[in-house]
Order: structure tokens, then C-alpha cells, then sequence
């Protein structure tokens, strides 16, 4: 059974932060600040004449390895499917659908407030009632 991304899966990125919710806070909120300019970059190689796929590519790479660290399932997976994209050699249309699904996975992520992503992760982070620390 597949499962559909999620914006952030905080179990993810608590789990890969070796449980350090302090951790996991200070690296979204930079992860969050770093977005923008990687869109814009996306969107410099994705504008070259000729596209500039190399860089497409490597961007689109890096960005799911980063996003999947962090639990940002819909980026790293939008940017999954642009770098298989252009490893296939798909068409320069079915490039800038998967470019602009990428910039949407953005643009949901960001919509989010930094302090609901931090409420979520003390929800998720909450010790078990009766639990000893």
C-alpha cells in the first residue's frame, strides 16, 4: 500500500535528529528560509536557453535528499519526480509540470507558520502520561 507525502512527518524528521526536538526546530526554520532562493535557482536553470537540466537535475537531487531527512515527504518527492524527469529525458512540458508541482510542494510547505510546525513537534514529542523522564 502506498502512502500519500505528507507536508512534514514529524516522527521523520524527530527520528533522524536522534530525537532532539530543539534540533529539529532550528533546522525547518532554515530549511524554510533556504526554500526561496532554491526555487529561484530552479527556476534560473529550468529559464536558460537552453534549459539547463545538469543543474535542474543536481538541484532536484539534493533537494530530496534534504526535504526526505527532514520529513518533508511532498518536496522531496516532487523533486524526486523532476530529477527521474530529467534522467529520462521526458519532454521540456512534462519538465515544467513537474518544476511546477515542485514549486507547489514550496508553497503548501511555506504556508505553514514556523510556530505551527513547532506545536506540532511538541504534540508529537509529549511524554506518555505516567511516562518517567
Amino acid at each position: 500500500m502506498q502512502t500519500v507525502p505528507v507536508l512534514l512527518n514529524i516522527e521523520t524528521a524527530l527520528a533522524n535528529c536522534r530525537g532532539n526536538p530543539a534540533l529539529v526546530q532550528v533546522l525547518v526554520a532554515r530549511y524554510r528560509t533556504q526554500l526561496p532562493e532554491e526555487q529561484n535557482r530552479l527556476a534560473h536553470a529550468l529559464a536558460a536557453t537552453p534549459p539547463d537540466w545538469e543543474t535542474l537535475r543536481k538541484r532536484a537531487h539534493r533537494l530530496q535528499s534534504g526535504s526526505g531527512y527532514l520529513g518533508a515527504e511532498r518536496i522531496a518527492e516532487a523533486a524526486r519526480q523532476l530529477e527521474v524527469g530529467v534522467l529520462a529525458r521526458d519532454s521540456t512540458d512534462a519538465l515544467i509540470a513537474a518544476s511546477e508541482a515542485l514549486a507547489c510542494a514550496f508553497a503548501e510547505f511555506l504556508a505553514i507558520p514556523l510556530e505551527e510546525w513547532e506545536r506540532r513537534l511538541q504534540v508529537v514529542n509529549r511524554p506518555a502520561v505516567g511516562a518517567v523522564s
